[in-house]
């Protein structure tokens, strides 16, 4: 796959899994504030449906940042660069370890929830569920950041666009 390819992909992919984590961890907390049972039901259905594409998006999002880590590490021996890659890589780690949480809190959100059994249970699972979201948004949005750096020093680098992170011209 061509890099300019990748980059996009890797981009796409991962501005997706931070959209739907944030959209799942939203719903979950305005449907439980607003929504009657059933709507608090509707909504870990959703979630649960919801899951596999995230886990998807952030598949693509590590396997293409891999690809593009080793190709960049290897381009440029820059240790500040160096350190934004290595740094998101660790994070990248620390988000899929978090996202292992995610799947069980779920599925069992959703089991309790079709029951109708909003007890301690529920709560317990729901506040691990939302505090694991919370960590993956952090984390995610640090790698988009940092992201967005690697991709502007990279521009600049060809001269087409200056080292600020928004990519603005000069």
């Amino acid at each position: 796959m061509e890099k300019h390819v990748k980059s996009r992909a890797h981009a796409a992919a991962g501005v997706l899994a931070f959209t739907l984590i944030t959209l799942f961890a939203t719903a979950s907390v305005v449907v439980e504030m607003l929504g009657d049972q059933d709507a608090v039901a509707l909504a870990k259905t959703i979630n649960l449906q919801v899951l596999p594409a995230f886990v998807g998006s952030m598949a693509v999002a590590v396997i293409t940042g891999h690809s593009l880590a080793t190709s960049r590490q290897q381009l440029s021996k820059a240790q500040r660069r160096a350190a934004l890659v290595w740094r998101k890589w660790r994070r990248t780690a620390a988000a899929a370890a978090f996202g292992l949480a995610l799947a069980p809190c779920a599925l069992i959100l959703r089991s309790l929830a079709a029951i109708r059994d909003f007890g301690t249970m529920f709560v317990v699972v729901q506040a691990v569920e939302l505090l694991v979201s919370a960590v993956i948004i952090t984390i995610l949005g640090l790698n988009v950041r940092d992201g967005r750096l690697l991709s502007a020093t990279r521009r600049s680098r060809t001269g087409s666009i200056s080292n600020h992170p928004a990519g603005h011209r000069r």
